[in-house]
This record gives C-alpha cells, sequence and structure tokens, in this order.
C-alpha cells in the first residue's frame, strides 16, 4: 500500500470513509463516558486518551480531527453529567483526563497545537470539573510506545483509550496491541487497518 501523507500545513482533505469513522468514535467516546462516569457514589473517574497519529487536528473543510472530537465530547459530558447529578441530588463529578497526543508527521503537531491549546483554555477557564493535561509528542507510534507506557503507569491510569488511526496497518506491530491490552486494567484501543 502507498503510504498517504496529510498536508496538515495547508489543510487537509476529509475523505468520507474519515468522516464516517470520524462520526463512530464521537457516538462511542460519548456512550463511554456516560457508562463509566453513571454510578451514584463516584466523585471522580480518570482516563488517558492516547492519539498514536493524532494529525493536524482539523480539516480544511473545518471538521475535527480526532483530538478535537475527544475535548468537545470531554467538555459536554462533564457539563452535562453534572447538570443531570444536580438535578438527582447526586455529588459532582470531577473528570480527570491526560490527553497524549503523538504524530511523526512534519508539520502535524505544531498545527494539532494551534487547534488544541484554545479549546484547552477555555476547558480550563470554563469546567472546572474537567481537569485537562496534554502533552505532545512527534515520533512514529511504535518508537514512543514505550515512554508513554511510561507515563501512563507513572499516572496510575487504569482506564486508557488507544486511538491508533494509522494509514494502512503498518505502524503499529501485533505484540504492541497485545501489550496495551495486558498492561492496563481498563484498556481500549481503536485501531484502523486496511
Amino acid at each position: 500500500m502507498v503510504e498517504k501523507h496529510y498536508l496538515w500545513e495547508s489543510g487537509a482533505l476529509l475523505d468520507e470513509h474519515t468522516r464516517c469513522k470520524h462520526r463512530i468514535l464521537r457516538e462511542y467516546f460519548s456512550r463511554y463516558l456516560r457508562v463509566r462516569c453513571a454510578l451514584p457514589q463516584q466523585s471522580k473517574f480518570r482516563l488517558a486518551i492516547v492519539e498514536g497519529f493524532a494529525g493536524g487536528g482539523r480539516y480544511s473543510c473545518g471538521s475535527p480531527g480526532s483530538p478535537l472530537i475527544f475535548l468537545e465530547e470531554l467538555r459536554s459530558a462533564t457539563e452535562q453529567l453534572n447538570i443531570q447529578r444536580q438535578a438527582e441530588g447526586m455529588a459532582s463529578l470531577d473528570i480527570e483526563c491526560l490527553l497524549i497526543l503523538n504524530d511523526a508527521e512534519p508539520g502535524a503537531i505544531d498545527v494539532l497545537r494551534v487547534h488544541v491549546e484554545p479549546i484547552a483554555a477555555a476547558i480550563h477557564a470554563e469546567v472546572p470539573r474537567l481537569h485537562l493535561q496534554c502533552h505532545y509528542f512527534r515520533r512514529p507510534f511504535e518508537e514512543i510506545y514505550p515512554e508513554i507506557k511510561a507515563l501512563l503507569f507513572q499516572g496510575r491510569y487504569r482506564n486508557v483509550l488507544f486511538n491508533l488511526d494509522q494509514y494502512g496497518h503498518s505502524h503499529v506491530n501485533g505484540a504492541t496491541i497485545s501489550d496495551i491490552n495486558t498492561s492496563f486494567g481498563s484498556a481500549e484501543v481503536f485501531y484502523t487497518f486496511a
């Protein structure tokens, strides 16, 4: 398979199959948060999201990429869950999220930061129950995975989502997927292959 490179600096085009993947990712993640944060006695939910192939964050048509979709859904869920909990007389819920954004593409992370940082700043200012940390990396996923794993262990993250939406399937080894599944208490992997 010929490898495809997105030109994030000049605005990457959004293909229809990617638009469909993003819709599924958004719906799944929204439901994931609602299910994982449903217990009345729960006051905190901690998770880490690892974007192995994060891209530039926004397409030339203005549509958000997966990192921004995660941020939008985290904000929405935190706000909506707390409104619902307050209406039902339940304790407030804090969500702590470590968002790890990695891409080996030249320039992708620079463009991504431009899109992520205003959203993260708005979350910090406007959503006090959502505690967000963002870390950026610029290396091939297989090369950076041991460092990411150590960061997750150091923070004692049990709930981890890996979004490994690569072009093709040659950038993530089966052994790495297996290691992810056995290393974390509650790991979920979105793995794209052609």
